[in-house]
């Protein structure tokens, strides 16, 4: 199996996070804590579910869809998402009719992330930008693969 990375964003046209126009790549499991950071999301290393109370229709089909049974009534009308239970695997966000359950983050291999970049390559060679990787880089023992490697046209 192809190694993915968790991304929770493809930035095109960046002109702030280097020289020229640039992509970035979000990836989530940033392990810096900088003050100024914008995407707060980027820290956890897993996929996260999201939960919207006010479209909730509460019909509970969240909970019935996930096989990890994570996801519980709670007794304020809403639900309760045991994050040491879910897997990422997104079933309940597909099956919640009111959308009350969204994702940050989704595993992505490099060539998916590469067919994004390189739809650009034409602003990259023009201005001498390329692509950026903002988030988490290291290669964990024990957790996901992250992306390594690689070659390309760009700085």
């Amino acid at each position: 199996m192809e190694p993915k990375g968790i991304v929770f964003n493809i930035q095109k046209f960046s002109i702030h996070d280097g020289p020229g126009v640039r992509t970035t790549v979000f990836l989530k499991g940033c392990p810096l804590r900088c003050k100024w950071c914008s995407n707060p999301e980027s820290q956890l290393s897993r996929v996260q579910i999201m939960y919207r109370g006010e479209n909730c229709l509460h019909c509970l089909k969240c909970a019935r869809t996930c096989p990890e049974k994570a996801i519980t009534a709670a007794e304020n009308g809403r639900i309760h998402i045991d994050f040491h239970k879910c897997t990422g695997c997104l079933a309940c966000v597909q099956g919640c009719p009111g959308r009350a359950l969204t994702s940050e983050g989704e595993y992505k291999t490099v060539d998916e992330v590469m067919e994004v970049c390189l739809q650009d390559i034409d602003f990259y060679e023009e201005s001498g930008g390329g692509v950026t990787i903002s988030g988490d880089l290291r290669r964990r023992r024990n957790g996901p693969a992250r992306f390594r490697g690689g070659t390309g046209p760009w700085p």
